[in-house]
Parts: structure tokens; sequence; C-alpha cells
């Protein structure tokens, strides 16, 4: 399909995630591929949520929606290309970025990302969401973190 690329770019472990956000959320971009629904029940503060639909997935494939529309309508975190922000995508429980179908929604996203972005990362991690907390490199959070 058109502009289809591979992603290239590597893991990133939850500790390290954990790490860039104490350090200052702004320098790093995360973005929720989870359900809508998933992300509403609780999610990483300051995480853009970019729904795994067909129709998204489809028009990617096709070059008929960029990036930057993809994020940008949001509003809730700013965007900035110019910026040399990092990248971190996460979904339910993806654990070995080596698994991923080459068809998927989360592959075709993160090989769009590179394209955008100097360094793109998978979250390699099974997120648990229960009872109104969030877990992240075995920190729990409340919802929403």
């Amino acid at each position: 399909m058109a502009g289809e690329k591979g992603w290239r770019s590597g893991a990133m472990e939850t500790r390290r995630l954990a790490g860039l956000l104490q350090r200052g959320a702004g320098r790093t971009l995360v973005i929720d591929s989870r359900t809508f629904s998933e992300y509403n029940a609780s999610h990483v503060l300051s995480s853009l949520n970019v729904c795994c639909s067909k129709l998204v997935k489809r028009r990617l494939q096709q070059d008929k929606v960029s990036v930057t529309e993809l994020l940008q309508p949001n509003g809730k975190v700013k965007v900035d290309l110019g910026r040399k922000q990092e990248v971190v995508v996460y979904d339910q429980s993806t654990k070995d970025a080596s698994s991923l179908s080459k068809d998927s929604f989360v592959y075709i996203l993160l090989g769009k990302l590179e394209s955008s972005f100097q360094r793109v990362s998978l979250l390699t991690a099974d997120l648990q969401c229960n009872s109104g907390c969030f877990s992240l490199a075995g920190v729990t959070w409340p919802q929403s973190l």
C-alpha cells in the first residue's frame, strides 16, 4: 500500500518509561493505542489515545491521514515535530516487539511515527488496570497517572 514502511526502532521497558516521565513528561510523547473505553478507564497521564479502528488503520496504510492529523486534534498534549520528542507507544499486552504482525495497527502506527519523530519505541509490558489504579514498572498509580 502507499507509503507503507516497516518499523525499525526498538522496545522500551516500563522502568525506563517511568524514569522518563518522572524527569519531565513534556519531553516524552506517550501514545496509548488501546480502545477508547480502556483509555478512559485508566491511562498514563498526558498520554494521547489513538484508537485502533479498522478505518484509521486503513487510512494510515493508504496515506490518507498523516500522523500529525491523527495526533493534533486531541489538543490535550502539544505535539511539536520540530522538537526532538521521544515517542513511546503502548497497547494492552504486547510483551515482545518482534511478535507484532506487520499488518497490526500498532506496527503500522509505529512505522508512520518514525517518519515524523527521531526516536519511537514500543512499551513492552503487560499493563494492569483494575480498581481505578494503573500499574506501570511495578508502581501503581491512581487512575490517569
